[in-house]
């Protein structure tokens, strides 16, 4: 196999056209995203500021949302085998995964305060909320996005008007034919053999206080990324199925799907 199929399969694996399987997954993959990034969090703020106590006792945002999630896995494996609706099903796609974004964002927004102080983290916070601002605009670009997609682009394929029938094995024909994906450059390719030893260098260069303010400002761009994302995904799914099923004067259901997808 060629490097480039060995890609694409890979690709194909982490969005697989199966959206029962993308439901499946996404509590799974929250669940382990929360387990990493929240305990690297929890203990970054145990040591900046170790008065608080153990985080897993002390930080109970992220153990209830951790909890959460853990009880998301059996429910979204036995639930989803019901699912028909599919404004349904790519709503409960996206909330599976808001929990981690939102325990990342509050971790981290508590490390910078016991790291950097009130006054920094208030400032950071007011670009965040600033940034919430744009939601409306964001959420109706992509709304305009999704429906040229149907109508003419990656989607064309996915509505059967006739049936009021979703198919979801087209949502990710377009990232997966995309050319800079199928040939990665050299930086990307040797970026995460040499990512641990930059993150470990890090504090050698930088200086510890500057490597954890680096830190974390990434966790929080990583959390910000995830809940607002999160948020305009579950939106435009949410606004353009509700509009197409008024089109259509019934609801929009999920197509049998193909075997082995």
């Amino acid at each position: 196999m060629s490097r480039e199929s060995e890609m694409l399969a890979v690709m194909r694996w982490a969005s697989p056209r199966s959206l029962r399987r993308r439901i499946r997954l996404a509590p799974v993959i929250s669940l382990a995203m929360l387990t990493v990034f929240g305990a690297m969090v929890g203990f970054g703020i145990y040591t900046a500021a170790p008065a608080e106590g153990p985080p897993i006792i002390s930080w109970k945002v992220g153990v209830a949302f951790w909890l959460l999630v853990a009880t998301f896995v059996p429910v979204y494996s036995l639930w989803v085998v019901r699912v028909r609706r599919a404004m349904a099903a790519y709503a409960a796609l996206t909330l599976a995964f808001l929990p981690a974004g939102i325990v990342i964002l509050d971790g981290a927004i508590r490390f910078s305060i016991a790291l950097a102080g009130i006054g920094a983290t208030t400032v950071i916070a007011i670009g965040l909320l600033l940034g919430v601002v744009t939601l409306p605009l964001i959420i109706r670009t992509r709304q305009l996005q999704f429906g040229a997609a149907i109508k003419q682009g990656h989607l064309r394929r996915s509505l059967d008007r006739e049936r009021a029938l979703w198919d979801a094995q087209f949502d990710h024909d377009k990232s997966l034919s995309a050319g800079w994906l199928r040939r990665p450059g050299c930086l990307i390719r040797i970026l995460p053999w040499i990512g641990p030893a930059i993150g470990m260098s890090l504090a050698d260069v930088l200086g510890r206080s500057t490597a954890n303010l680096v830190m974390v400002v990434g966790f929080i761009g990583i959390g910000y990324a995830f809940v607002y994302s999160g948020l305009v995904q579950v939106s435009v799914h949410l606004l353009e199925f509700r509009r197409m099923e008024k089109e259509l004067g019934r609801p929009i259901m999920l197509a049998e799907e193909p075997a082995g997808a």
